[in-house]
C-alpha cells in the first residue's frame, strides 16, 4: 500500500448501498451461503459429477485428441511454440448434487503477446487458462457465442435424465464450431506480422 500526504492510499471506495439494493445483496448473501443437500441419493443413479466425468473421459476427451489437442480433466490445447491454443470446460456453480451445468472456453494468445502482457502484470502466470477472461488483446469466446443461436450456452447433466441429448450435441458444437474456431484463429494468429 502506497502512502499519501493524507495517509494510505486507498484504490477502492466504500459507497453505502441504496435500500434497493441493500436487500438484492442479502438475497444474494442468503443463496451464496444456503445450505446445501451433501447427501448421496440412494435411488442407484449415478451422479450428475460422475456422468460428466464419464463423458469427459470417453467422448469429450477423445474427440479433442483425434483433433490434434492434449490434456485431460476439462482443459486441453494445441502445441505451439506461436501461440496458447486453449479449450477449457466449465462447470457452473450453481450445479449440485443433482444437477451438473457446464459450458465450453476458447482462446488463442499469440505467445508473443502473452509475455508482452505478463511483462507489465507478472500476476498473469507463465500461461494462459481458457476459463479467465484476460481483455480486448485476446481471442476468447465461449462456445455458444460460436453457435448460429449466439449468446451463452450451457448444458445440464440431471439426475435421472437422459444424457444421451447433451452428450450428442455438446459433442457436435464443440467439433462444428469449437474446433474450427480455434483453428481459424491459429491461421490468423500465424499470418500476423
Amino acid at each position: 500500500m502506497r502512502v499519501g500526504s493524507d495517509g494510505p492510499v486507498r484504490n477502492t471506495v466504500q459507497m453505502p448501498l441504496q435500500p434497493e439494493d441493500e436487500a438484492v445483496v442479502r438475497q444474494f448473501a442468503a443463496w451464496k451461503h444456503r445450505q446445501r443437500d451433501r447427501r448421496i441419493a440412494s435411488d442407484g443413479l449415478p451422479s450428475p459429477q460422475d456422468v460428466y466425468a464419464g463423458l469427459m473421459k470417453t467422448t469429450f476427451a477423445p474427440a479433442l485428441r483425434a483433433a490434434g489437442f492434449r490434456g485431460s480433466n476439462g482443459r486441453f490445447e494445441l502445441l505451439s511454440d506461436v501461440y496458447w491454443a486453449q479449450l477449457g470446460f466449465q462447470k457452473s456453480s450453481y450445479s449440485g448434487a443433482d444437477e451438473v451445468r457446464f459450458t465450453m472456453n476458447l482462446s488463442v494468445i499469440a505467445q508473443t503477446e502473452w509475455e508482452s502482457r505478463r511483462a507489465d502484470k507478472p500476476f498473469l502466470g507463465t500461461r494462459p487458462t481458457p476459463t479467465v477472461h484476460y481483455g480486448p488483446w485476446t481471442d476468447q469466446v465461449r462456445i455458444g457465442q460460436l453457435t448460429p443461436v449466439g449468446g451463452d450456452k450451457w448444458w445440464r447433466i440431471v439426475r435421472g435424465a437422459d444424457v444421451e441429448p447433451v452428450r450428442a450435441d455438446a459433442l457436435t458444437t464443440l467439433l462444428t464450431c469449437g474446433v474450427p474456431w480455434i483453428k481459424a484463429r491459429i491461421e490468423q494468429c500465424c499470418q500476423r506480422p
